[in-house]
């Protein structure tokens, strides 16, 4: 008996460690490039069918393994209409060239456009030198402001928070100037601010810092996610009955989209929880999503 015991626990510890393995040396690289239908009542007719590229969540420090299959990715990519990266670009200061090399390929016809996370608010991160070295770079960083893009004689707007996690968000300044009826994107590097979001009447919000819980398991699912509003809050998509369950308050029109970003942070591994990047294609229609 106790030599069954002896064999069961060598199995247990062999597959564990084997878990282990996977995810430090392979589900970091096996980057899945999402892709997803979102429909919109409010969207102009001009933009059914306009495709946006959402990256989040480098947290890049050298350019390594993954820095390499991520531009091969982008590269590999037809050119979308829009780019957003919504925040931890960078995990260090030293990571800043490195991410501008990994990045070096994108391009999109509309513009690319980014916020910034906890990661450019601290480990000798300079914010406003990175702004102007994202701008100079053609990355147009969108802090607590917004744009407008135009496409086909409409008009939507596009708006930018920075980072709610170190209290740097101001939503108020970033819709100001934009007319209630015109249909809004907003960018939020966590999906925490989603109340004032709905409150808002935005439209639609892009959001990471989640990264899916880096780590889930089977019926449990992640079992942590960085986000106040807790593990359910983790990725994917959030609108109606799921997001009101979340937050308490009626989402009315809002729709939420968290992706599980490109990096980790912490525990450097992931575990049924690919990074991704994902292609968006918003549609007109009755609010949800359509994997494909």
């Amino acid at each position: 008996m106790s030599g069954n015991r002896g064999s069961v626990l060598a199995g247990v510890l062999g597959s564990g460690a084997l878990a282990l393995l996977y995810s430090i040396a392979v589900e970091p690289y096996r980057v899945q490039t999402v892709y997803a239908e979102i429909s919109l009542p409010r969207l102009p007719n001009a933009f059914d069918g306009y495709t946006i590229l959402h990256l989040s969540d480098l947290h890049t420090r050298r350019y390594g393994r993954r820095e390499r299959l991520i531009r091969k990715l982008i590269e590999q990519l037809p050119e979308p209409d829009l780019a957003v990266i919504t925040g931890d670009l960078v995990h260090t200061m030293a990571g800043i060239p490195n991410f501008f090399r990994t990045v070096e390929g994108l391009t999109a016809r509309d513009g690319i456009y980014a916020i910034y996370g906890n990661s450019e608010h601290k480990n000798g991160v300079r914010p406003g030198a990175f702004a102007r070295e994202l701008e100079a770079k053609g990355i147009h960083p969108l802090l607590n402001k917004n744009v407008t893009i135009e496409h086909d004689g409409s008009t939507i707007g596009l708006v930018g928070v920075d980072d709610p996690v170190s209290l740097k968000d101001d939503m108020r300044a970033a819709v100001e100037g934009l007319d209630d009826s015109l249909f809004k994107l907003l960018l939020m590097h966590t999906p925490d601010g989603i109340s004032e979001a709905v409150v808002r009447g935005i439209d639609l919000t892009l959001s990471g810092h989640t990264h899916g819980g880096q780590v889930k398991l089977p019926i449990v699912g992640a079992l942590f996610t960085h986000s106040l509003l807790g593990r359910r809050m983790s990725h994917g998509y959030y609108a109606g009955k799921r997001l009101y369950q979340i937050i308490g308050i009626r989402a009315g029109r809002s729709q939420l989209y968290v992706t599980r970003g490109l990096g980790i942070s912490g525990l450097a591994l992931r575990f049924l929880c690919r990074p991704e990047m994902t292609v968006i294609t918003l549609r007109k229609g009755l609010p949800g999503i359509k994997y494909g």
